[in-house]
Order: C-alpha cells, then sequence, then structure tokens
C-alpha cells in the first residue's frame, strides 16, 4: 500500500491554518475565498493571496481545493462567473460546490476545473452519485451518518463509474443531515447553506426530562482507530473537519493522521495513542456513525472543550489543585504545540510569491446564454400532500393534484405501498431527501411497478432513478433550487419537468428567476416547517428511551413526539414518524399568501402540506374544507381572491412567514 492510494485532506479557514497543514503533511487542502463558501466565520483567503498559497502548497506537494459550497443567488451570477473565470487562470486543483445551477455553469463554460460535491449535497445512494457525475463531479464527499458498509458499496460503485469517494474523519458531527438543516434559517435568516450557521443546536435549552440542557449536541467525530477499515472500503480522501478552528489544531490532527496512515504503509503497527487528539479542542470523541452504533454513547451534554474533563479522568484528579495542575498542563501542551507550528512555518512566505493582483485584471470571461422566463398564464394548479391512507380519499376535484408522503424507510413497506399506488392510480408519490441503502433499492422498485405519471422528490438519486425510467419527476423543496441555472439544469440535464423553488428565499431573491419553457415552478404556501432531519435519535436527550442504541426496529416501528425550549427564543418540536428518521419541526406552520399576489406570473404550482405533522398551529376547518379554500383563492378575481385568502389567515392559525421576509 502507498500514500499515493488515498489523500490526507485538511481544513484551511486563515493562512496560518494553511501553513500549519502543509507542514503536518496533508495531502490537500480544503479552503474559501471572503465570497461563496460554506464557513463564513472563517477568515478565509482572498484572491490578492490565492496564487501565493497555492505556489507554497504545489511546492510541499500539496493540493488546494476551493470551496464554493452555498446555494447562489440569481443576483451573484454575474460575480461567481468572473470568479470562476479568474480562477481558471490559476493553478487550483478543484472546487467544492453544492449548488446545481453552479454545477451546470462549471460543466458548459469552465470544464478544465476539477468540481467535487460537498457535504451539503447529503450524498448517500448510487442515483446520487450518477447524478452528480452526469455534471462532471469527479469526488463526492459522502454524508457523516453512513456507516463503513455502506460508505464500502459505494466507494466501490463509485470507483465502478470513475467517482471517487471522500468521508469526514476527524471533527465535529451535525445533528441533521447536511444541507437539510434550516434551524438557523428559519429562527434568523443565517442559513447553514449559505455557510452562515449560528448553530442552535450547540446552545442551551431548558432542561430535559432526562435531565439534559444541551439535547442536541453531539460529541466529536474520530476515525483514527479506523482507518484500516476505510482503506479497506476504498475510499480515497480522508477529510478532517475544522475550518474555524485554529492552526495548532490543524496542526496536531493532520500530524496524527499523517503518522498514522504512515505506518499503515510501511506496514508499522498502528497508535492506540489519541492524547495528543484529546489535547486541542474537542467535545470527546466517537465513531458511532462508522461503527453502525447509533444511540446515547454519541452525545455530550456540554458543548465546550472537554479537554480538561478528560484528561481529569486520566489523571484521577480528586481536587481542585489536581484539575488546576491539569490546565496548566494542557496550557503548556497547547503552547509547546504553537511554537513547534511556528517553528515548522516560519520559512513560508506567501506574500514573497503572490501574484493574486493578476487575478484582477482583465479576464476572458464567457458570454453566459440569456436566459428567459416564460410567463404563467391561466389559473394555477394546487398540490395537496399527505400522510395519512385515510386521507387518500380527501381530494377528489380534478384540479388537484394528490401527493402521498412515502417512508424514508421504504423498504420495510414497499409492498404495501405499491399496492395502495396501483389501487388508486391518480395518487402520487412524494419521495423524502433520506435514501440510503436498501431504501434507495425499495424505490426503483416501487417506481418500475407503479409507473406513476408523475413525482416530487428530495432525493435526487430518486430523481436519476426516475429520469432513467421516462418517469416526469418534479424536484422537491429541499433540492433547494435557488436560481435561474440550477432549474435550467433540472430540466435540461435531468429532464425534470419541474422544480420547488426554496422556501429559504425572500420575494426580492425569487422575483429575477427564469422560468424555462415548458418547466413547472413550484412554491409550498402552507406547511410544517422542516428543520432538520437526524439518523440519530433526538428522544434519547429528551423524553428518553429505554434502548441505548438505535436498532432496526426503531425505525420502522417508532412513532414519537415531544417538544424542546431553546432559551434563546421558541419551542421546536420533535416528530418520530414510523418508518422515517427523527426531525425538528418550528413551532409554528407556515403560511405565504404573499407570494401569490407577489409572484403570480412565475408559479405554475403550488403545494398546501396536510401531513400529520403536529405542531401548535390549529386549523379550524376540516382538511377537505381548507383544500376547497386554497383552491378558490387560485381561481378567482383579485377581489374574490383576496377574501379567500382573508379567509385562510382565520381559520389557520397561528402561522409564521420569517424566512420569506429574510431570506438568505
Amino acid at each position: 500500500m502507498t500514500r499515493d492510494q488515498f489523500e490526507l485532506l485538511a481544513p484551511g479557514g486563515d493562512l496560518d491554518s494553511i501553513k500549519a497543514a502543509i507542514a503536518a503533511g496533508a495531502d490537500a487542502i480544503y479552503c474559501g475565498l471572503d465570497r461563496f463558501n460554506a464557513r463564513n466565520r472563517a477568515t478565509n483567503l482572498t484572491l490578492d493571496n490565492l496564487n501565493g498559497v497555492l505556489e507554497l502548497a504545489h511546492q510541499h506537494n500539496c493540493k488546494i481545493f476551493l470551496t464554493l459550497n452555498v446555494l447562489i443567488l440569481e443576483s451573484e451570477i454575474p460575480a461567481i462567473v468572473r470568479l470562476l473565470s479568474q480562477l481558471n487562470h490559476t493553478m487550483v486543483d478543484g472546487v467544492i460546490i453544492q449548488d446545481l445551477g453552479l454545477g451546470y455553469i462549471l460543466k458548459h463554460h469552465f470544464p478544465m476545473l476539477d468540481v467535487h460535491a460537498s457535504t451539503q449535497l447529503n450524498t448517500h445512494n448510487e442515483g446520487q452519485i450518477l447524478f452528480l457525475n452526469q455534471i462532471g463531479v469527479s469526488r463526492v464527499n459522502l454524508s457523516r451518518e453512513l456507516n463503513i458498509h455502506e460508505i464500502k458499496h459505494l466507494a466501490q460503485f463509485g470507483r465502478q463509474h470513475d467517482v471517487l469517494m471522500e468521508v469526514f474523519v476527524h471533527g465535529s458531527y451535525c445533528i441533521g443531515f447536511s444541507g437539510l438543516c434550516y434551524i438557523s434559517s428559519a429562527r434568523n435568516g443565517a442559513s447553514g447553506n449559505r455557510g452562515r450557521c449560528s448553530q442552535p443546536c450547540r446552545e442551551q435549552y431548558e432542561t430535559t426530562s432526562t435531565g439534559n440542557q444541551y439535547p442536541l449536541n453531539m460529541k466529536d467525530n474520530s476515525a483514527f482507530n479506523d482507518l484500516e477499515a476505510l482503506v479497506d472500503a476504498g475510499v480515497y480522501s480522508l477529510k478532517v473537519e475544522g475550518r474555524i478552528k485554529k492552526s495548532h489544531y490543524v496542526y496536531t490532527v493532520i500530524d496524527n493522521w499523517r503518522k498514522q496512515i504512515d505506518k499503515l504503509c510501511s506496514g508499522q503497527e498502528l497508535s492506540q495513542d489519541t492524547k495528543e487528539l484529546y489535547t486541542v479542542f474537542n467535545r470527546d470523541f466517537t465513531n458511532g456513525f462508522l461503527q453502525g452504533e447509533i444511540g446515547k454513547n454519541m452525545y455530550i451534554d456540554n458543548p465546550r472543550d472537554h479537554a480538561v474533563t478528560h484528561f481529569s479522568k486520566v489523571y484521577q484528579c480528586t481536587s481542585v489543585d489536581d484539575v488546576t495542575a491539569v490546565k496548566k498542563k494542557l496550557y503548556d501542551d497547547k503552547t509547546a504545540i504553537i511554537e513547534r507550528v511556528q517553528q515548522a512555518t516560519e520559512s513560508f512566505d506567501v506574500t514573497a510569491v503572490a501574484n493574486g493582483s493578476r487575478l484582477k485584471g482583465a479576464v476572458d470571461v464567457p458570454v453566459m446564454p440569456t436566459l428567459t422566463s416564460a410567463p404563467v398564464t391561466g389559473s394555477k394548479s394546487l398540490a395537496v400532500l399527505i400522510s395519512s391512507i385515510e386521507d387518500v380519499t380527501l381530494c377528489t376535484d380534478e384540479n388537484i393534484d394528490l401527493y402521498f408522503e412515502l417512508p424514508m424507510g421504504l423498504d420495510g413497506e414497499c409492498d404495501a405501498l405499491i399496492e395502495l399506488f396501483i389501487s388508486n392510480p391518480t395518487l402520487k408519490p412524494w419521495f423524502q431527501a433520506i435514501c440510503i441503502g436498501d431504501d434507495y433499492r425499495a424505490a426503483e422498485k416501487f417506481l418500475t411497478q407503479v409507473r406513476p405519471s408523475q413525482i416530487v422528490t428530495n432525493n435526487f438519486g430518486v430523481g436519476y432513478l426516475a429520469q432513467s425510467l421516462g418517469i416526469d419527476w418534479i424536484a422537491g423543496p429541499q433540492m433547494n433550487s435557488a436560481n435561474s441555472y440550477a432549474l435550467h439544469s433540472l430540466q435540461q440535464e435531468y429532464a425534470a419537468s419541474g422544480a420547488f423553488i426554496s422556501n429559504e428565499l425572500n420575494f426580492k431573491q425569487i422575483r429575477h428567476l427564469k422560468r424555462p419553457e415548458g418547466f413547472k415552478t413550484f412554491y409550498s404556501i402552507y406547511h410544517p416547517n422542516t428543520l432538520l432531519t437526524s439518523r440519530q435519535c433526538l428522544f434519547q436527550q429528551t423524553e428518553g428511551c429505554k434502548k441505548i442504541k438505535i436498532n432496526k426496529g426503531c425505525l420502522k416501528r417508532c412513532s414519537k413526539r415531544t417538544s424542546i425550549i431553546n432559551l434563546k427564543d421558541n419551542p421546536y418540536i420533535i416528530q418520530k414518524q414510523k418508518g422515517s428518521h427523527n426531525s425538528i419541526y418550528s413551532e409554528h406552520n407556515v403560511l405565504n399568501l404573499d407570494i401569490l399576489k407577489q409572484l403570480p406570473e412565475l408559479l405554475t404550482d403550488v403545494l398546501v402540506d396536510l401531513r400529520d405533522i403536529k405542531t401548535e398551529t390549529r386549523q379550524s376547518v376540516t382538511k377537505k374544507e381548507l383544500v376547497a379554500l386554497f383552491l378558490s383563492a387560485l381561481n378567482q378575481t383579485d377581489n374574490e381572491r383576496d377574501a379567500a385568502l382573508d379567509l385562510i389567515t382565520q381559520v389557520v392559525t397561528p402561522t409564521a412567514n420569517k424566512q420569506y421576509l429574510k431570506g438568505l
């Protein structure tokens, strides 16, 4: 085994951290510019020092990948195109993206730039890998929630299709699936999909029934003792999280992983010593997701540095003086690391080789095709989403498209659901965002046997299946379509017949979107607001659960509801539906009637979400009566429409609409 069979990928949040990663032996570094990257709080690079960083890194056989891993707004398209034109004149080794519209631009106008898929795309099945490869992605960062067996299957599948797999091996864990967390966005407009997450999962909550004050706070990820399993699985890139960590942290973690990898390559016994990893910032460590041991042991009721607590146990401290001595030793050890980093990097002079001014001059910016918008004429169609079999007969009106939400654990209920849809041919399936392993194969079985007239999917791997089978498909709201190029990409690259416009956008960010000819544009005007979805059990730290860890029966059978109260704002609803993973919802449903008045020429279809999610919003009329009100509002003159909309606000209360007002 040789070092070139895989890569140690380090975080670089600032120049000092980049230098530290190079000195510690990183094979590659991912870092952001001062725009368009998912670590807004990091110092990041500028165009002035990019070329200097590239030259320094390449002198040490280290690659540089730039993170452009955020949703791109319509108004930012000219700026991102100019930036890509400037990057085309550098020796940058790759760009990391989340936005499908940006992927489309890269494929058609900047094919020389190597493209990697961010963890924000939440990739966890074969179809997603093929979907991304179709727009030229050469590498995929897999969902952090996958276990080693799932990783191995996808890594081998990826190699068969010339797509390499990247896995996070050290650093912070998120409680929710990446790219699908809107809790910070809904709270204050600080979207994780724009690199501005305010980390409400790390904050204090009212003490729960189990005595926890930080019920969403996970330990840090460390696969330090799983290196052989990762290599056996065929993982190419071992990625360390931490672009807002200090340089001494980056140096320590990369140095330890570099030595571990070198020992493996030279046939030496691997180290079990994690002392240095515990010396720098950590929230204690777990490899629960990787080992498939998801449960209580992955949580810690303290979001701050765990180092003192860890070493106090190691040295069996029994007094305040003992703990003080531990703190002093940690301070001295960290100081020694900082001095070691300074010595190792003192000859790294980025400014001496910087040539960033050249990037600010004249560059050849490609002429982007003019996208035109096809105006919507006539009345809008109403889509209704349900999750209960009892509601299948709810809507018999021919003007209504009725969608039924399929469970995330589709494999366990596939046969019964096939029978349901065959018996109700006008019913349309709604696929959720998570579709892992056997559930993805069940989705293929379902589509092959049912062959519905149309589907909505929040998982682009299922969209790839639909495209392959010639089934009309709509990109759901959790596919985060935020600009016209994303819409055109879905239509031209993937034969999608429509897409939901992201509910994170405000009016100003939506109004200039260009709807492709023959393409449906959907928007959800009423829904329980899903803030995040987690593969972890959210009840173990809140209401409590007798099980120490999740097993196969949990996904299929468990159905629970509770709430948690953040000390900074309102309660959040935690609900687990049978057959699906845990989700957190806003206290109140979203109701956005303003968009019907403000953007009538853009939307072809609107959605009313009547799933059985128990928030604090109450409906004083039946579901059937509520659907009739929405339908009436869509097909009336302005005065009659406004009267119907006013009535809806009276029968559905309380509601919220903060995201539409704040936007991204």
